[in-house]
């Protein structure tokens, strides 16, 4: 139909937010600290005149990169958990610690969302070297990263929790469509 658009729902919407874009963004993240690095190693070793703002940056992107592979990582099923013990396991108590690390994960992210935010917010001062930009600028990736795992946990539980009334197996692929 033309002219017509069609509403996805919001886990399709959620998906693609944290596998295409956040990846994309992670992407960029890491092409930046390589850049900076280079950029700063360089201006330091052969002109003897380093950027004062180049740390800064390259720190930034690292915190930042970490932080939002970190819900990247639950979405896509590939977090360091116990898997090393899951094939000593019934496949019941399998997925029982799976529910209790990500419900463990979705902790993390409501302290990360709260009290990230609340610390993001209050840090006083700037940074001389970027321009005087607010210290709560890039502590905002803390509450940042809170919603996008919030969203993440809630999309694993929900995928493993359909597989589980099917009869499947929930360690199926993210996504993944039965049979």
């Amino acid at each position: 139909m033309i002219g017509t658009t069609v509403q996805r729902p919001f886990g399709s919407v959620a998906d693609t937010l944290l596998r295409r874009v956040l990846a994309g963004v992670c992407s960029l993240m890491l092409l930046l600290m390589v850049a900076l690095t280079c950029y700063t190693v360089v201006m330091r070793g052969v002109f003897n005149d380093p950027p004062f703002w180049g740390d800064t940056l390259t720190l930034f992107a690292n915190i930042w990169f970490v932080m939002l592979a970190f819900p990247l990582s639950i979405r896509e099923r590939s977090s360091i958990a116990m898997q090393a013990i899951h094939r000593y396991l019934p496949p019941r108590v399998v997925s029982a610690l799976d529910l209790l690390w990500n419900l463990l994960f979705g902790g993390v992210a409501l302290l990360l969302l709260v009290y990230g935010y609340r610390v993001a917010a209050r840090i006083p001062g700037t940074y001389w070297e970027l321009d005087n930009l607010p210290k709560s600028v890039p502590m905002m990736i803390l509450p940042v990263t809170g919603l996008l795992t919030l969203v993440a946990v809630a999309l694993v539980i929900r995928e493993d929790w359909a597989s589980i009334r099917r009869g499947g197996d929930h360690h199926e692929a993210p996504g993944a469509s039965p049979g």
